[in-house]
């Protein structure tokens, strides 16, 4: 291949790789005879496969210390052969020591540098080599080349001015994360009842939450499906890649996937199996290694059934889960469903680790989405506070991973199950580990039972009526309510959140973003003072309830703030106390002047459905949002195909003043004419608009 980067070669084993001004790698090599093959230049921890533009610097020498000079840094070295590791310091022009420095680490930033290998940040623990052991093959376009050895050592350095560029930077180096199916930016229910399950059984869940108005794209199945049992009894998880008998009757499974698919539900199943390629290391918890081609083939005849992704809950294999979902991706020819592992929690009911950080996770994972943080027991409000924070800042956002969710068990009765069910609502995805919004607290504890790893001493399923085991015995029905409302609520905001998702790819912004990332002006939040408290997008301020207090201290950065609820306005820059009492209530503020976009209610997502846009107008101000869409499933939105709708927003105690601009860019579906709305104060105005034209208007309301 042509160079890949700018290479100065500092002793034979010692090479600095340019990208940009601001941002190299060093590598280090024990190889023999070429310490650099080409074939090793481009490791799975980094995303970026084609060339970088040349980068201009200038080298000197004083004594053992190289010093190369870009436009925007200094990068002093130690030429030592032999050594493995990060043996250099960086400067800004001005000469003022920007790495290393004893300052706060921040997720994966310090001082705004961000240091990484292969598995880890600034060196942190970590249960996978720091080495980057599979390598990009630029004639297969997949990381297949092995390095079985600790031979090379790639220590990567990004600086940004701020916050946000950092992340530009980032991802442009490390690669993007993937946008999910557009029904994927709703809800995932997961179908957990063990070798009790069935495909009577599922198709009633799938009913249930219909006629409840439940709102819910994706039903997960889990090891019932055929995975991990058979003929009512389970099975070694992982061992069978093909149907349970009790998926087979009386319908076929492809007939029982076209029911599903009927009433809006895409469906994916869970492997505790993988394809077992050659060379996997670091894998630790993975219960059935198949044969590739086997495996493969199971996978082929279950996608001609209609599934349309995997959960990998064989935890620990990231490179094996690129394999996966890059196969998944050709298999399917659209975005799949997918969800590995992220061990975080703060305690387990059923095993007996507790992870409290990540420690199995390669940089590169980020390449595809989305994971969940493991099986953690969600009966206390401290494990609900250590989600919240893990998840939107210490180990996801602040680490450059968007698509993380939980299990949500919500087997801590109804105020921790409202109340966690309300944060992953309001975060980037959303599921449920099998409980569903009807379930008490009794049937969730009995899911920890059915998914106890250790202590079982039958493999027999003890048969229960399909009511207890659909959850429907004395139904918690105030929990129910209160969980839908907040279902109903994230669906309106499916235009808003997708606009954001694709700024996620586009910049590396994360969709739940820290308030030190969003305020990083605001010396009230610049230090991560904050940490259970994030921007949802760029407009909305989610402040999820962690404890069952009846107030709870809420910042407001600076500048005024709407209660999107009441519609009452905060002037920011300090703390206020608010009221939690109310159960179904989670302190959400809007930034004044600003636009939402949304949709009116609705229980799923058709990409296909040309919906009325509701511009949601909050307080009196000036305002200009992007309208984010493209066809929701395929591929081509990395090709140019989709299309952005700015709206431009005027709003005073009189009316609003409204300019929606032709749209930019085109998709297959896109539609010539849309209806809009604009919302204010319970008001409403609807207006048609030619998406080819710019529409002005300035509506009293």
């Amino acid at each position: 291949m042509e160079k890949y980067c700018t290479q100065i070669h500092i002793t034979e084993k010692v090479r600095l790789d340019l990208f940009t001004a601001s941002s190299f790698r060093v590598r280090t090599s024990k190889l023999n005879r070429c310490a650099f093959p080409e074939r090793y230049e481009i490791p799975f921890a980094v995303g970026k496969t084609k060339p970088w533009k040349s980068v201009k610097y200038e080298k000197s020498i004083n004594g053992c210390t190289v010093i190369v000079k870009t436009a925007t840094l200094i990068i002093k070295l130690r030429a030592l052969d032999g050594y493995m590791g990060a043996n250099f310091s960086v400067y800004d022009v001005n000469g003022e020591r920007l790495y290393p420095v004893d300052a706060p680490k921040y997720g994966m930033f310090i001082n705004k540098c961000i240091v990484f290998d292969s598995a880890s940040f600034f060196n942190e623990y970590s249960g996978c080599s720091r080495y980057a052991h599979a390598f990009y093959d630029n004639t297969k376009g997949e990381y297949s080349i092995m390095l079985d050895k600790d031979a090379i050592l790639d220590i990567f350095f990004i600086y940004g001015k701020t916050y946000k560029d950092g992340y530009a930077k980032f991802n442009e180096l490390v690669g993007a994360e993937p946008l999910l199916p557009k029904k994927a930016y709703g809800g995932h229910q997961t179908q957990h009842l063990g070798a009790a399950g069935s495909q009577r059984l599922l198709l009633q869940t799938a009913k249930l939450l219909r006629e409840r108005s439940v709102p819910c794209d994706h039903l997960i199945v889990d090891f019932e499906w055929g995975d991990g049992a058979d003929d009512s009894k389970e099975v070694v998880w992982g061992s069978r890649l093909d149907w349970s008998s009790e998926y087979c009757y009386p319908l076929s499974p492809k007939q029982m996937i076209d029911e599903l698919n009927k009433l809006h539900f895409d469906v994916s199943l869970i492997h505790h199996s993988i394809p077992d390629y050659a060379n996997r290391i670091d894998e630790d918890w993975v219960n059935y290694p198949c044969d590739s081609h086997k495996w493969w083939k199971s996978i082929d005849r279950l996608i001609a059934d209609g599934i349309k992704g995997t959960w990998q809950d064989t935890r620990q294999t990231d490179i094996t889960d690129s394999y996966v979902y890059k196969g998944f991706c050709e298999k399917l020819a659209c975005r799949p469903y997918f969800i590995g592992n992220y061990d975080v929690y703060y305690d387990s009911n059923w095993t007996t680790e507790n992870y409290l950080i990540p420690v199995k996770q390669r940089i590169g994972g980020r390449r595809y989405p989305f994971r969940w943080t493991g099986d953690m027991s969600y009966d206390s409000w401290d494990e609900l506070a250590f989600q919240i924070k893990a998840i939107t800042n210490t180990e996801g956002a602040l680490k450059g991973i968007s698509y993380i969710t939980n299990d949500d068990m919500r087997s801590g009765g109804v105020c921790i199950g409202a109340r966690s069910a309300q944060f992953l609502c309001f975060n980037s995805v959303m599921r449920s580990h099998n409980t569903k919004p009807w379930e008490s607290e009794e049937s969730s504890r009995e899911l920890a039972a059915r998914m106890a790893i250790i202590g079982k001493t039958d493999s027999t399923v003890q048969r229960s009526d399909d009511e207890k085991l659909l959850g429907l015995v004395n139904p918690d029905i105030e929990k129910e309510r209160i969980i839908r409302k907040y279902l109903k609520l994230r669906y309106r905001l499916i235009p808003y959140i997708y606009t954001a998702a694709r700024q996620t790819y586009d910049s590396g912004l994360p969709i739940t973003r820290p308030l030190m990332i969003e305020f990083e002006d605001d010396e009230n939040c610049n230090k991560n003072q904050y940490p259970r408290q994030y921007m949802f997008g760029d407009k909305l301020l989610v402040c999820p309830v962690y404890s069952d207090s009846k107030t709870m201290s809420v910042y407001l950065p600076c500048g005024d703030w709407i209660d999107f609820f009441t519609g009452n306005k905060f002037t920011g820059g300090r703390e206020i106390e608010v009221d939690i009492s109310i159960l179904e209530k989670m302190p959400i503020f809007v930034r004044n002047g600003s636009v939402v976009t949304t949709w009116d209610e609705c229980d799923y997502i058709d990409p296909t459905e040309v919906k009325t846009v509701n511009i949601e107008v909050f307080g009196e101000g000036e305002d200009t949002v992007s309208l984010y869409e493209d066809d929701g499933t395929s591929f081509g939105y990395k090709n140019g195909e989709y299309a952005f709708t700015e709206i431009k927003m005027q709003a005073d105690k009189d009316g609003i003043s409204i300019i929606v601009f032709a749209r930019q860019g085109q998709y297959i579906g896109a539609p010539r004419n849309r209806k809009f709305a604009l919302l204010r104060n319970g008001n409403r105005i609807e207006f048609d608009v030619d998406t080819r034209r710019t529409f002005e208007h300035r509506f009293e309301i």
